[in-house]
């Protein structure tokens, strides 16, 4: 029997987003000028200005340290993510996740051998990975959400008999 092209072991590279960037920016400029804008002391503008360079040197630096650059679905829909190009782990799809056109945010579990547990968080924007391998994995993902669904409802239906 053929296997459905979205049935097939998916494997996403993921590259920089140049919209998250231009965002990260934009974010960061207006919230600079807002700064100076608005009449606080100028020891507080100075504190802000601080604060916020801080707080943007810590975005980049976490994403360039645990940077998920490829994402592997199988077949028989395991998880795999490999972080810096280095590092393959197995992971779990867990929490909320948001799918829609043009953004799709996943939030993934690994453990290691200790039993210690690392969450990681996957922003998918449109020019993040291939166009035909997100909307595959935007229907995967759909798909998935439905079985489980389905899924719940049987062993609610199941526990009540």
């Amino acid at each position: 029997m053929l296997q459905n092209k979205f049935e097939m072991p998916l494997d996403l590279v993921i590259n920089n987003s140049r919209t998250f960037h231009i965002y990260l920016v934009v974010i960061v400029l207006l919230s600079f000028i807002s700064i100076f804008i608005s009449s606080i002391a100028l020891v507080m503008q100075v504190f802000l200005v601080f604060l916020l360079f801080l707080m943007t040197a810590l975005i980049l630096k976490k994403q360039k340290e645990s940077r998920i650059t490829s994402l592997n679905l199988s077949a028989e829909d395991k998880w795999e993510i490999e972080i810096n190009h280095k590092q393959r782990l197995s992971a779990e799809l867990t929490g909320e996740c948001i799918v829609s056109y043009f953004i799709v945010w996943l939030n993934f579990t690994t453990s290691n051998h200790f039993g210690k547990k690392k969450t990681f968080h996957l922003l998918l924007l449109p020019d993040s990975a291939d166009k035909d391998l997100l909307r595959r994995l935007r229907v995967r993902l759909r798909f998935l959400s439905q079985l489980n669904k389905k899924g719940k409802a049987i062993t609610r239906d199941s526990a009540a008999i």
